[in-house]
């Protein structure tokens, strides 16, 4: 999971990694506040391993759960790829792109990560215009999502394996 955590936050624009530890929801989102913070990627786990992603936004003294929910159903890591990135850096611009269809994913995490999203026919079209491409296929009953440079179209960050967005009830939180 430490690993996962590590590799996504160089991939994800204005990210500010806080690790929860035993900190409540609450205490975390009082943390992410103090740093500027307005929204939450929260990671859960399932044995040790990512298991789902839930976004929260904070105010002053309130927490939102939004009604998203993606179950991971498998990673693979940089360090698991037979790939040689000699220095990564912390990525400033990123798009995320279906090939060929509309998958309901990609707005979301567009939405949530603040990102651009569109639908491509090819790579040649967006290559060299972002530091990083979340790409979204569907795999079977699933979706993958590649995390890819966006100058050599090579690995940058995990790949994940997930299911489709499924809606929750929100909830709003209270704290002080």
């Amino acid at each position: 999971m430490r690993q996962f955590l590590n590799e996504l936050e160089v991939v994800i624009p204005s990210v500010i990694k806080v690790n929860r530890g035993k900190l409540s929801i609450v205490e975390v989102a009082g943390k992410a506040l103090s740093l500027g913070a307005m929204k939450i990627l929260y990671i859960g786990s399932r044995g040790g391993n990512p298991g789902f992603m839930r976004f929260l936004r904070i105010k002053e003294g309130l927490i939102e759960v939004m009604p998203y929910f993606i179950k991971i159903l498998g990673v693979k890591l940089l360090t698991d790829m037979q790939v040689s990135i000699t220095h990564r850096r912390r990525v400033r611009s990123g798009i995320i792109v279906a090939l060929r269809e509309y998958t309901e994913i990609m707005d979301v995490l567009s939405e949530q990560l603040e990102l651009p999203s569109v639908r491509i026919y090819d790579f040649e079209s967006i290559r060299g215009m972002y530091d990083v491409i979340f790409l979204i296929h569907r795999a079977n009953n699933e979706y993958e999502i590649q995390i890819l440079n966006g100058m050599d179209l090579g690995p940058y960050g995990p790949f994940m394996k997930v299911n489709d967005v499924t809606y929750v009830r929100p909830r709003v939180i209270k704290f002080e």
